[in-house]
């Protein structure tokens, strides 16, 4: 038996196989881990089986926003503090130390999760196997030492994304669900049921939760395990899976904003389906005439779509991944060449390829934080010890009122994002400028910001105290036509309105423009109203960089000169962590 089965068998890990020999091979090399994969499907269960295996001690942390850098590290007892000073043993080492001292494996569960600030104390111990901790001195790391965390992938919106330099840190192994054998063998070594035509309808209804047109995100086989131990208790027949479904899976899928049906009708159409003995992609038909795979009303494509699309327009080869981004680059083209029962898929094909774009720029977007000192009241974790130590010095007694706290607060802006789309944006410059707004969206999840597009008149696709889902942002800009004349003046009149319904104190404009203005007035007159404006401007000519140079200056920001429009969405997102 090799080492694979060993572990498989001792863990009760079903199948990954290739997933498990990688690990393997990432921790005795010392090399840190990333295993990326959506909920349930068995990234903690790799984890911990490898290391397990291995006999290296483990110390585990979940992954949250209110998690600080001392609880990672580590952190002084205020009691012996004040009896015997910054001694060792007044020190209590976090999770992260006592990794690095005993050779173990600090596990991060949903390390996306937590606040960038706490992610970047793990880089010095990740490239120099060493940490600082103040009045400790410097913490090394014994033979052993590697990190392991788990992240959902970066294709989740709703998640954020590790910075490049964590990333880069790290070695990547990639989950997605298993094959359908595989599920139906963990419903059954993880419940005990050997009833086999119950789990195969489980496991076939979590299936189909995942090819639905009306669900966003489906169900892992952990709701397979649930429905079949909640049928099984209810009696095991067809009425106790349908009641078990609407126990189980509520909690595990997410409905898409645009769904025509509530939870439970959905719940039932999937469970009468798949108790008919319908296959799991029962949703998906094919329409011959077009050439597209209809999933209800959305429509994806086939494989060969580039054969169907080349005969509306020229394609040259590219990979299949590449499809994507093709269609939002040439969206209105397409769009005029294809009917209407098509140009929706088009626009969500187009929607996705531009977000996934965006999450490949975006580190994390967590809120940035500052530290407010203030008086303690009871419920306070973070002690600031010096600012304690200053108020109880020469005292015989001290009050509740004379411990000094650290309180996180959240650092809110708000932002008016004012995009040119007039004629000279369109193809690839428009996708692009999709590409920056969903930087902002994403990265701005929590804060307010405004979305205004210029050309001859300016337009507002999002107001800055409307709430909009980055798709539906992303949605209404791919139908602004890239036509007309720049009227740059009437685009910074509406992101200065915007900002002025702000309710936070920062306030930011940025405008993405190459500076041609071609209509309206002499745009100086609101640029120098703005609390901050900033110029992106990919290169043009000079006397555009000048003008564009005086705008920003006048609003008492910044111009960022890109040498083309691919550039344009980092360069918002190195923007944004700058301003923030």
């Amino acid at each position: 038996m090799d080492e694979v089965q060993e572990i498989q068998r001792a863990f009760k890990v079903v199948g990954r196989r290739s997933e498990l020999e990688k690990a393997l091979a990432a921790i005795r090399v010392g090399r840190h881990l990333l295993i990326e994969g959506p909920v349930g499907v068995g990234k903690t269960i790799i984890a911990s089986a490898v290391c397990n295996y291995l006999k290296r001690p483990v110390y585990r942390v979940d992954g949250d926003e209110r998690y600080t850098e001392s609880k990672l590290t580590g952190w002084f007892d205020p009691p012996i503090v004040l009896q015997k000073g910054y001694v060792k043993e007044a020190f209590i080492p976090g999770p992260l130390t006592m990794a690095m001292e005993n050779g173990g494996v600090l596990f991060i569960n949903e390390l996306n999760r937590m606040p960038e600030g706490v992610q970047n104390v793990l880089l010095p111990a990740m490239d120099e196997l060493r940490i600082e901790i103040p009045k400790i001195g410097t913490i090394k790391a014994e033979p052993g030492f590697v990190i392991i965390a788990t992240q959902n992938p970066r294709e989740f919106v709703a998640t954020s994304s590790l910075s490049e330099a964590l990333r880069d840190r790290f070695e990547l192994i990639s989950l997605d669900y298993q094959n359908e054998g595989e599920e139906v063998e963990i419903v059954r070594v993880n419940t005990g049921i050997d009833n086999d035509d119950l789990i195969k309808h489980c496991v076939r209804i979590v299936r189909m939760t995942r090819s639905h047109p009306d669900i966003r995100r489906g169900a892992s086989v952990r709701a397979a395990m649930s429905i079949a131990m909640l049928a099984l208790q209810l009696g095991g027949d067809r009425d106790a899976i349908s009641k078990a479904c609407h126990m189980a899976l509520p909690t595990r899928i997410e409905l898409l904003e645009e769904a025509k049906k509530p939870m439970p009708d959905i719940i039932n159409e999937i469970v009468n389906l798949a108790l008919e003995g319908m296959p799991s992609d029962s949703f998906v038909m094919k329409n011959i005439s077009q050439g597209f795979i209809k999933k209800k009303d959305a429509i994806t494509i086939p494989e060969n779509f580039i054969e169907i699309i080349s005969k509306f327009i020229k394609l040259p080869d590219r990979e299949d991944e590449e499809i994507g981004w093709f269609i939002a680059e040439q969206y209105h083209e397409i769009k005029a060449k294809v009917d209407k029962n098509i140009q929706a898929a088009i626009k969500k094909i187009a929607i996705k390829a531009i977000i996934r774009r965006a999450l490949e720029i975006i580190g994390s977007t967590r809120q940035s934080y500052k530290l407010k000192r203030e008086i303690y009241r009871f419920g306070t974790e973070e002690i600031d010890l010096e600012g304690t130590f200053e108020q109880i010095i020469g005292k015989r007694a001290y009050q509740s009122e004379d411990i000094i706290v650290e309180k996180r607060e959240k650092q809110r802006k708000s932002y008016a994002l004012i995009v040119d789309t007039s004629l000279s944006m369109t193809g690839e410059k428009l996708a692009l400028a999709g590409v920056a707004t969903a930087v902002l969206a994403i990265k701005l999840k929590n804060d307010d910001y405004s979305l205004i597009t210029f050309e001859s008149n300016a337009k507002l696709i999002k107001g800055i105290n409307e709430r909009k889902d980055v798709e539906d942002v992303i949605d209404d800009l791919l139908e602004v036509p890239a036509t007309g004349y720049t009227n740059m003046e009437d685009g910074l009149r509406i992101g200065l309105h915007e900002l002025g319904k702000a309710r936070t104190k920062d306030r930011v404009g940025v405008i993405i423009t190459d500076g041609n203005c071609t209509s309206g007035y002499n745009p100086e007159k609101f640029a120098i109203k703005f609390p901050k404006l900033y110029v992106i401007m990919p290169e043009g000519s000079e006397s555009n960089a000048e003008f564009c140079k005086k705008l920003a200056r006048l609003g008492k920001g910044k111009m960022y000169r890109v040498k083309n429009f691919n550039a344009v969405p980092r360069t918002l997102y190195r923007l944004l962590r700058e301003v923030a």
